[in-house]
């Protein structure tokens, strides 16, 4: 058989010869098994049955991405022996003059066989790691059975990093030694904050460590992931205090170039491309990347960035990985449990691996939803409970925020709830079920730990705070709606006591954070929405419209305010003020509208916030004040008082029913307030870059 026929056969059901094909028509055969069909037979032509080509390994190599593919490896073979030769000569690694074929367009950083290229295959993207649970079911059930911890299915390998180039991109980026060793003395500090808020696996846990792992990262065999992570943290570092780091670093002339080069390249590299991004490693890294960009990006991309990693995530399995090793470590505890198959200490480990990635990948999400009041991805993932204090009394911070973050997502249903129109009462009682969390949290800690003055910076501080602005979160819907009545006088002075503490807590600890500290506009966020609250309950108090005149000291509570906008004026200069230069003059352009004498007319002011937009904000005229006042039905809920200490659980209050007339009354209620506070239901978390898009946000209903 002669080398062309071995890779030709007869193509299976092919009715027409190739004649006829060629002509479209007709082709019969009359006789069965005849070697001619009718047409050629009358043309005396040769009758020639279809055949298909054979494909071999040459001909699948001639594909145009196989073959650029050979090309981009002959090159990268050429770079990697060119350097290997340049080191061992003692030269200076030369760089390419023109950009790799590697690193051209969205190709670069990875390359794969020519079978990955051209075989379609719909069933690689689905990984075995994340079985369907209905289709487990069908393999272990009464009839049939399952190996519950069997290896897993082999996966399609990774693409892979060109080492060599990208690591040269990388490493290219590294401060010199010296450099690094001024950099590395300012990081111990902020390490520690972010090692006790965040479980990060790749961060480095002092500046020995970074200028340890410099050292091993020098050869050109290193990791690019591993050389990421060390320029995302020392960019981080960079970031924090960059005014030190023009004093000890000589090489780095400008931080913000410095830290936009390794952002951009360590996206271009590792996190743009999902194969990449999509690996354990890959994943670590955009967790770091993650950091870095919630200091120094928009939240619209920062959100979305944190969305393409937990679906990365989900989509290698680590969920289920978690999932799987917390019930293996329970059949160790209970024998009572029968395992259908041992598991190697290489399957746990990788486990464990996975898990603690996941893990971290939660904290992010839950912490940055209780920082911008986002939805929740990780909702159906609670965090683990560990004990908040040790057997030496210290407090353990990551505990202590992860309870925390899980009173957040309460807090979140509250804006929910109140937004659906359900019942008042029930809001109430919500309110009140979040706010005996709150009190619980705290009360467990230790005498003497929880303090309002915090001149040095503290991740307890911090999360103190949160903890006050959480309550003043929980309480602010029906403080503001309602603090002209006694049915509600709890939650009026509970969110007012909490929005002083806020202030003086925020005057005492915001100038300890360095510039680039990446809660610095979360913090000013929430100073200013505890001095607004402060502000409105003023001028309630000043005009007389509130029953509770004597829980507000006005010169207190002006003195604050002013403090709060004198320190968010001092830090609207440093990198990151943004957001606190749009809160002071937010609370200036506030406070004067309030201060002008009522008229029958609508006055209206119109506010720029980072972090919402531009608002339309409106005060009521008297016109709509004069509305006579009527009983008030007050709810039993008396909560033991709001002078009790935060060991005092609040009992449940009794349900109220509210009938048309109630209904009514309470629209006259709203009414006679001379500034309230509504936010329409399609207002957006966040509008930081889309000013263009004006929300009305008015004291009243919207009919002033």
């Amino acid at each position: 058989m002669s080398r062309e026929d071995s890779v030709k056969s007869v193509r299976k059901g092919a009715k027409s010869c190739v004649e006829c094909r060629n002509r479209k028509v007709r082709c019969d055969w009359l006789p069965e098994g005849a070697e001619s069909c009718q047409r050629c037979l009358a043309n005396s032509r040769t009758c020639e049955l279809q055949v298909r080509m054979l494909r071999r390994s040459s001909t699948v190599a001639k594909t145009s991405k196989a073959s650029i593919a050979h090309l981009k490896n002959d090159v990268s073979r050429l770079w990697i022996a060119l350097h290997t030769l340049e080191t061992k000569l003692g030269c200076v690694p030369t760089e390419p003059t023109l950009q790799p074929p590697s690193q051209m367009g969205n190709t670069g950083g990875f390359h794969g066989t020519p079978s990955d290229d051209d075989v379609d295959s719909n069933a690689s993207d689905l990984s075995p790691t994340s079985p369907q649970s209905h289709l487990l079911q069908l393999f272990n059930n009464g009839l049939l059975g399952s190996d519950e911890y069997g290896p897993e299915a082999p996966v399609r390998p990774a693409p892979s990093l060109h080492k060599a180039q990208e690591s040269n991109a990388l490493r290219g980026l590294l401060p010199s030694k010296e450099d690094l060793v001024g950099i590395s003395a300012q990081a111990s500090s902020w390490l520690y904050i972010y090692n006790s808020l965040f479980p990060m696996t790749n961060i480095f846990n002092s500046g020995e460590e970074m200028l340890s792992q410099y050292d091993k990262l020098q050869d050109p065999n290193a990791n690019p992931f591993a050389i990421a992570d060390l320029l995302l943290s020392v960019a981080i570092t960079v970031q924090q205090k960059p005014n030190e780091t023009v004093a000890n670093a000589a090489g780095i002339k400008n931080v913000s170039s410095f830290i936009k080069d390794v952002c951009d390249t360590v996206e271009r590299i590792i996190i743009s491309h999902d194969a990449l991004a999509g690996t354990l490693e890959g994943i670590r890294t955009s967790l770091l990347f993650l950091r870095i960009e919630i200091g120094r990006s928009g939240l619209r991309k920062v959100w979305i960035l944190s969305r393409r990693i937990i679906a990365l995530a989900e989509m290698i399995g680590l969920p289920r990985a978690s999932i799987a090793l917390a019930s293996y470590k329970e059949s160790l505890v209970d024998t009572s449990r029968n395992t259908q198959a041992e598991v190697s200490s290489s399957v746990v480990e990788s486990w464990s691996q996975k898990a603690e990635v996941w893990e971290s990948i939660c904290a992010v999400d839950k912490i940055m939803s209780m920082m911008w009041s986002l939805p929740l991805a990780t909702l159906n993932y609670p965090l683990p409970k560990r004990p908040i204090v040790d057997s030496q009394g210290r407090v353990n911070p990551q505990a202590f925020l992860y309870c925390l973050t899980g009173i957040a997502t309460r807090v979140i249903e509250l804006d929910h709830i109140s937004f659906s129109g359900r019942p008042l009462m029930e809001i109430f009682n919500a309110v009140i079920t979040t706010d005996q969390e709150l009190r619980s949290l705290i009360s467990s800690m230790p005498k003497g730990w929880r303090r309002i003055d915090w001149p040095e910076l503290s991740v307890h501080g911090i999360l103190q705070f949160w903890h006050r602005y959480l309550t003043v979160r929980t309480h602010l819907q029906l403080a503001l709606k309602y603090d002209d009545g006694p049915e509600f006088a709890f939650n009026v002075i509970t969110c007012l006591e909490a929005c002083q503490e806020m202030a003086r807590q925020y005057i005492s600890m915001r100038p300890a954070f360095p510039e680039g500290f990446f809660a610095n506009r979360v913090i000013d966020l929430q100073a200013f929405t505890g001095a607004t609250f402060l502000l409105l309950s003023k001028f309630r108090t000043s005009r007389g419209s509130s029953t509770l005149q004597y829980t507000v000291d006005l010169n207190m509570v002006t003195g604050l305010v002013d403090q709060v906008v004198q320190m968010m004026e001092f830090v609207a200069t440093q990198a990151g003020g943004d957001f606190a230069r749009q809160a002071v003059d937010a609370i200036r352009s506030l406070d004067s509208l309030l201060q002008q004498p009522q008229t029958t007319e609508s006055q209206k002011i119109t506010l720029s916030l980072g972090l919402a937009g531009r608002i339309h904000v409106s005060r009521k005229s008297n016109a709509a004040k004069n509305i006579p006042q009527q009983i008030y039905p007050a709810p039993n809920q008396q909560p033991g008082g709001w002078e009790n200490s935060y060991n005092d659980a609040p009992s449940a209050p009794q349900v109220m029913s509210l009938g048309s007339s109630d209904v009514n009354f309470m629209d006259s209620f709203m009414d006679s307030l001379s500034y309230s506070m509504e936010i329409p239901n399609d207002y957006p978390f966040f509008d930081d870059e889309t000013f263009g898009n004006e929300r009305w946000l008015t004291w009243t209903d919207g009919t002033a």
